[in-house]
């Protein structure tokens, strides 16, 4: 490698100095104050030489380039935890179904319907997903829980409970086994018991069911959806698992909800209703 050449006249030895002796102390002298100004000056000379010739000390200029120190980290120091991104504001807004909602919701309500389309109402809220981060979900509900549902909603948000999808059954022609298959959270529909001629608690807007995957339907031998069946086991700790005694079970019971968790058959533990049923 081919260095810098140094320029000329420069020598890291020093030249030795001679310098008067014999004076007593006090004497002036012109020669001797005449000799210690070219002694200081011939100094400050040797220094800038000095510093003209050292690479660690040579000034930046053009043709040279300055080296800044590279910044280090002590052995064993501890660097802060990179921070979670903040969290947006949960937001909720309600609107009441009038009869433009007829087309939109044409698989999930009609006429016969035990609840008439003015008793019902849109929120549209917040919700934290599987991708920790912040989406906006729908749920129809009865027009009459509508804070209820919000204030519990808000507190599994706050807690960053994890939801996958929150859209309209609608948006699966009103099939309970297509929205539960897509792991969807979801209210109001229109429908009866299975196996029965009762109404569901759905056809009403006072049930939801909330991560059907992570919160299975469990009668006999009977999982669904069948594709979750690893839910089964509710010891798991997973991500929008409900627990008894959990957050969500709580968050409901707070507003009077029962949950379908605790039934002796079947095992709904996605189902929460007004009426416990």
């Amino acid at each position: 490698m081919e260095h810098s050449p140094r320029p000329a006249g420069c020598n890291r030895d020093r030249p030795p100095h001679g310098g008067r002796t014999g004076q007593a102390r006090g004497d002036y002298d012109p020669g001797i104050v005449r000799s210690r100004g070219l002694q200081v000056i011939t100094a400050a000379l040797a220094v800038l030489f000095v510093a003209a010739c050292s690479p660690d000390l040579a000034i930046s200029g053009p043709g040279r380039q300055s080296h800044p120190a590279a910044a280090t980290t002590a052995p064993g120091a501890r660097q802060a935890p990179a921070q979670p991104p903040a969290q947006p504001a949960f937001r909720a807004t309600v609107t009441a179904l009038g009869p433009s909602w007829r087309s939109r919701l044409r698989y999930t309500w009609h006429s016969d319907c035990p609840q008439p389309l003015a008793g019902l109402a849109l929120i549209r809220m917040t919700y934290w997903g599987f991708d920790k981060r912040a989406h906006t979900g729908e749920l129809i509900v009865n027009a009459a829980v509508t804070r209820k549902i919000i204030e519990v909603f808000s507190v599994l948000y706050r807690a960053r409970y994890q939801i996958h999808r929150m859209v309209l059954p609608d948006v699966y022609h009103g099939s309970d086994p297509r929205s539960t298959n897509a792991d969807n959270t979801s209210a109001f529909n229109c429908r009866l018991v299975d196996g029965t001629n009762d109404w569901s608690m759905h056809a009403y807007g006072l049930a939801v069911d909330i991560n059907p995957c992570e919160n299975v339907y469990i009668e006999g031998g009977f999982i669904d959806p069948p594709r979750c069946k690893a839910n089964a086991d509710r010891s798991r700790h997973v991500p929008g698992l409900i627990h008894a005694g959990g957050l969500v079970t709580r968050a409901f019971a707070a507003i009077g909800w029962g949950w379908g968790g605790v039934w002796v058959t079947p095992k709904d533990y996605q189902h929460f209703s007004s009426n416990g049923h």
